[in-house]
């Protein structure tokens, strides 16, 4: 190549880089994330396999785990920007699979970073949308892949997905309108692309602020599932209502819910839900409470039992749980009593929680108790599945980095501990004399 061909090409590059360096200059960059440091001596996770969870002698041992999250916001204004957000979880020592690709003791080392010389792929993707807001209407819109929760402690559904969802405020009326799809099954044997076999959510939301101390809302929920995958319906509505009451050192948070449609187009689905959320300041403190109620079915048809869009992760963090309800603080290696199902199989539940949470100089502290049974018995089973007594004390070390130690109990129902097998919900409780799962952690956990 002639000197001039390189003066050229040189010029060339040095010019495409000029035109993409502008603007990016004019961007505003933010990063935030988290860092979370875990250890367990439990009889509880057993490492994650939850056949274990419920029997006797349980695999007892201490594991180690950590989750990184890291979010990198390019903002071109204040109306426009792009949010991303990414996940790295790893387990000390990493995870063995079997020869099948399964979770287990032995066999092949698996692909966690925490396995000897690290080098493996765990970077997962969380979030991924454009948030602006449209300049014509002032409606904020998101689009993409992001975060959504019901407004019912996340009984419904709490999970990042693809989709689009608008917010508009009027004065002192708030309105969203949004829908998502979970599920785009394109079936590998038969002749079928994208959008032919799909599971659509569809939301309507709007709150209404009465004055500052009262807020009422009212919600819409529609699912549309023609993939024959879970979860288990073809045709859902939901509707809801809610509200956010200040009344002097109390807030309270209730809500109520009815849910009809189709499960085949031989069955129709009835099902109804109700709870509430409240925190009283009390001292240096606050006194937290909640509960809920989810219909169930005694005849394990499930029509008549409340409808979750992933029975296998159904949350109310408002518990403040370990063990009893899927926890709100652990990272990956996680389950409860019911296998994070809080609808039991279809035989619904009722759960009731209580604690105290309050903070002295650099010292936080939290006690909590819970009790949770199923709304609906099938055959001789009993209801109850136990009482859960859990405390947390920590120290901030800095304004974004704390250590805490914690202990759960959990004191189990005759529903899954009875020495009669016929007593004992089938699938959930393992042997007769099971143990009372216990928990204890230490965490580091660092957020900017």
């Amino acid at each position: 190549m002639s000197f001039q061909k390189k003066l050229l090409a040189f010029a060339a590059v040095s010019a495409l880089s000029a035109a993409t360096a502008v603007p990016a200059m004019a961007l505003e960059n933010e990063f935030h994330g988290m860092f979370k440091f875990m250890g367990y001596q439990t009889n509880a996770l057993a490492g994650g396999d939850t056949r274990d969870i419920l029997r006797k002698d349980a695999h007892s041992g201490f594991f180690a785990e950590q989750r990184a999250r890291i979010m990198y916001i390019a903002k071109a204004n204040d109306n426009l920007k792009l949010v991303t957000h990414f996940e790295l979880d790893t387990r000390f020592g990493g995870i063995a699979t079997n020869h099948n690709g399964t979770t287990g003791y032995k066999g092949t080392t698996g692909n966690d970073s925490g396995n000897l010389d690290a080098d493996q792929l765990t970077l997962e993707t969380k979030n991924i949308y454009l948030d602006f807001n449209e300049p014509t209407t002032g409606a904020n819109f998101k689009v993409g892949l992001q975060p959504w929760a019901d407004a019912y402690g996340s009984l419904f559904l709490l999970a990042d997905m693809t989709g689009a969802i608008g917010t508009k405020k009027v004065d002192n009326f708030t309105g969203q309108l949004g829908w998502f799809r979970f599920d785009d099954n394109t079936l590998a044997n038969d002749i079928t692309g994208p959008g032919q076999f799909t599971a659509d959510l569809i939301v309507a939301d709007g709150k209404f602020a009465v004055n500052k101390d009262i807020t009422v809302g009212a919600t819409y929920y529609n699912i549309q599932n023609d993939t024959g995958l879970a979860p288990a319906y073809e045709l859902l509505h939901m509707i809801g209502a809610n509200a956010d009451l200040n009344f002097g050192p109390a807030n309270i948070k209730p809500f109520a819910a009815y849910q009809w449609g189709e499960q085949t187009s031989a069955k129709d689905i009835s099902a109804y839900m109700m709870g509430a959320v409240g925190k009283v300041k009390a001292g240096p403190g606050a006194v937290n409470f909640s509960g809920f109620y989810l219909s169930g079915d005694k005849g394990g048809t499930n029509n008549n039992a409340f409808q979750t869009v992933t029975a296998g992760t159904t949350y109310f963090n408002p518990a403040n749980m370990w063990i009893l309800v899927r926890p709100n603080q652990a990272i990956n290696t996680s389950t409860s009593l019911t296998g994070n199902d809080l609808s039991v199989g279809g035989r619904g539940s009722i759960g009731v929680f209580a604690g105290y949470e309050g903070a002295m100089g650099k010292t936080f502290y939290n006690a909590n108790a819970g009790y949770l049974r199923t709304a609906e018995a099938r055959g001789t089973e009993k209801k109850s599945l136990g009482t859960e007594v859990n405390a947390q004390v920590g120290y901030k070390i800095y304004d974004n980095l704390s250590a805490s130690v914690a202990a759960a109990y959990v004191f189990l129902g005759d529903a899954l501990s009875s020495k009669t097998a016929a007593d004992r919900i089938a699938g959930y409780a393992q042997t007769a004399d099971a143990d009372n799962p216990y928990l204890f952690n230490v965490q580091l956990s660092y957020a900017f």
